[in-house]
């Protein structure tokens, strides 16, 4: 049996299937357990990609570039069968710890490439595919030099793409923007960590935002 892609899923999501190969899809993953359960998996990630309007705050800049606080449980207890981003996978020794995201434009929802052209006032979902359970932030660094920590520390479980809980809406600072991942075995201090020498423990890795003007 022929399998639907993942890229058909990500068109699928983004209203870019429609018709006769929307309905193709749709009766295939009817039929079909393994690519039912990972239509059902994509559609429920996309449900719970939910977001409320950004607090501000003049003391912490990732207030500012609307790291949304409110937590998205439900987006958190989804763990994804697709397949780990093949532009990790071709640069990612086996067993890494990696982060990675999809991007909400509008009504739309796609899964984000390692390095991505996004607009300010899209949002990311952050999910992490990790071989143990650890402790895991999030730190921007844009075109400004100004860094951001998009997700406070959080405990992660073991398991592919799994959901961060809250979520990112980016701010109109235009630019390359590199978002970091750091993986630990023990709780840190994201706002302290160098992360050109992390601590022993820890790991890290990264995907870059190009942001334009919409």
């Amino acid at each position: 049996m022929t399998h639907f892609s993942e890229l058909s899923v990500d068109k699928y999501l983004a209203g870019e299937l429609t018709g006769d190969a929307a309905a193709v899809l749709r009766d295939h993953a009817a039929g079909c357990t393994r690519c039912g359960e990972s239509l059902d998996n994509a559609l429920a990630t996309r449900d719970a990609f939910v977001f409320e309007s950004p607090r501000l705050s003049t003391s912490r800049r990732w207030w500012r570039s609307a790291a949304i606080a409110a937590p998205l449980a439900a987006a958190a207890a989804v763990t994804l069968v697709l397949a780990w981003p093949h532009t990790h996978e071709a640069v990612r020794a086996k067993g890494t710890a990696i982060v990675g995201f999809f991007v909400a434009h509008g009504d739309a929802v796609r899964r984000g490439a390692l390095t991505d052209t996004v607009m300010p006032g899209d949002r990311l979902q952050l999910v992490t595919s990790a071989t143990e359970p650890g402790w895991f932030a999030a730190i921007s660094d844009d075109a400004l030099g100004v860094r951001s920590v998009y997700v406070p520390l959080v405990h992660i479980e073991a398991g592919r793409e799994r959901s961060v809980p809250g979520a990112v809406e980016l701010d109109a600072v235009l630019g390359r923007e590199t978002v970091t991942g750091v993986f630990c075995a023990g709780p840190f201090e994201p706002q302290h960590i160098d992360l050109a020498a992390p601590p022993a423990g820890c790991t890290i890795d990264r995907f870059t935002l190009d942001k334009v003007a919409r």
